[in-house]
């Protein structure tokens, strides 16, 4: 166990490490504890806080770590030269030891919150019990004092820890109003925790009800980025039902024609959606159209988009439940087959989709389970080229040579072909000579 450098002393009463804090700090990787030290050797101090240190209080891997300093910005530069300055107006640089970058922020109080969003100001206030008293919520309000061995909690985040409760720090709705982001972080440090029965405090859920159209004056950017996290957690259809709950999603997705009622009743069966699927179920009764301008606007990247858009097409297919239609189907949506079919069924079950509707939510069961029994998935490659088909037909390069190599290749994934005799023995048997090339199939689901 490594010993380290006494700094400065916090200005608030410390408590013992708890067992799963000392596995933390006996486990700190040199490079961070080299960090503290020359804090602590040029006369500041130096403590690990936020997520950090909720992280290791529940023995979870705390891997992004943070530290709070009584040292202003000039003074950490001139021990790290190489830090770079990505916040100094807000009193934070970052510091670089190995492969770590550490977030380093001299110790302060918030001026006034005009924005929702950032402080006008900062005044440095050195003072760790002021420092850890601004931040959002009480679980992330501690921090560990690694070479004294002390934890510093003043407000009560390990009790909430232990209640598996997210609380604000102070008045929620002043902390909200401050930063309206806190509203999307709530809802995203429940789907962090393992355990299913975290839960928002109630004075913060009333706050985020009251102050929910705050969202409107956030950065698309910063929405995104938090709620892309939301839709991507093990829990996500559960806190997605309470965003509804507190009008969070209908100012997110500015929500006019949305039956939120079957919204809800879709969520409660918990389906298995990744976050596209889910993207597309909580905004069902757009068009491609509108979901495009969507996904611009809320600023997703091109892959992204490109899925979502994917997803909300292909879910709104009624499949053949024939063998070579379903190969073709799995072929052309890849790994995403269950995930669009699940859509599809939720579509039909919840009437969501009118041209779904009509179809009973059992037949893209049975869908499912067709496509489950087929073989593993595998990268098919077509067994004829366009040299090939050019030495075999005479048809010189041009769309009828691409039409024909494309319906082949429909045919080889229909009928699970294995050998270019098959491919040969097809071809032999349709007039492509003579036929309108564009009323050949194409790879296409409809």
């Amino acid at each position: 166990m490594r010993s380290h450098v006494f700094g400065n002393e916090a200005d608030i009463e410390g408590l013992p490490l708890t067992a799963e804090m000392s596995l933390f700090v006996d486990n700190l990787p040199s490079e961070i504890s080299n960090v503290l030290d020359e804090i602590a050797e040029n006369g500041g101090g130096a403590w690990i806080v936020g997520g950090a240190v909720r992280d290791a209080s529940m023995g979870l891997d705390a891997s992004d770590i943070d530290l709070a300093t009584d040292l202003r910005p000039e003074q950490l530069l001139k021990i790290f030269p190489s830090a770079i300055e990505t916040g100094v107006a807000f009193g934070t640089i970052t510091v670089k030891s190995g492969d770590y970058l550490l977030q380093t922020t001299t110790l302060r109080i918030d001026g006034e919150y005009n924005d929702a969003r950032r402080p006008e100001s900062v005044e440095y206030e050195l003072s760790l019990e002021k420092d850890l008293k601004r931040r959002d919520f009480t679980i992330n309000a501690m921090a560990i004092d690694v070479a004294r061995r002390r934890y510093y909690d003043p407000s009560n985040g390990m009790l909430d820890i232990k209640n598996r409760i997210i609380r604000s720090v102070g008045n929620p709705h002043k902390r909200i109003n401050e930063d309206a982001l806190r509203i999307l972080r709530a809802f995203r440090f429940l789907g962090q925790m393992e355990q299913s029965d975290w839960r928002l405090e109630e004075q913060l859920s009333i706050a985020i009800t009251e102050c929910s159209y705050l969202i409107r004056d956030l950065s698309k950017e910063r929405i995104w980025q938090e709620f892309f996290k939301i839709l991507s957690f093990s829990r996500s259809c559960q806190i997605l039902i309470s965003m509804i709950d507190c009008g969070v999603l209908s100012i997110v997705f500015q929500w006019d024609k949305v039956d939120q009622t079957k919204v809800i009743s879709a969520l409660e069966e918990r389906p298995k959606l990744d976050y596209a699927a889910l993207f597309v179920l909580l905004n069902y009764n757009l068009n491609t159209a509108e979901l495009k301008q969507l996904c611009i606007d809320l600023k997703l990247s091109k892959k992204q988009t490109r899925e979502i858009i994917s997803t909300s097409e292909r879910a709104r297919i009624i499949p053949s439940n024939d063998p070579k239609y379903l190969r073709l189907y799995r072929h052309l949506n890849g790994d995403r087959s269950m995930q669009i079919l699940e859509l599809s069924r939720i579509f039909s079950h919840h009437q969501m989709v009118d041209k779904l509707s009509m179809v009973n939510s059992d037949y893209f069961a049975e869908i499912i389970s067709l496509i489950g029994k087929l073989p593993p998935l595998t990268k098919t490659q077509q067994l004829v080229d366009g040299n090939w088909l050019m030495t075999s037909t005479g048809i010189k390069q041009g769309i009828r040579l691409g039409r024909l190599k494309e319906w082949l290749f429909r045919l080889q994934i229909e009928n699970n072909w294995n050998s270019i005799a098959e491919v040969e023995q097809f071809l032999a048997t349709i007039h492509w000579q003579s036929s309108d090339y564009e009323a050949w199939p194409q790879m296409s689901l409809e």
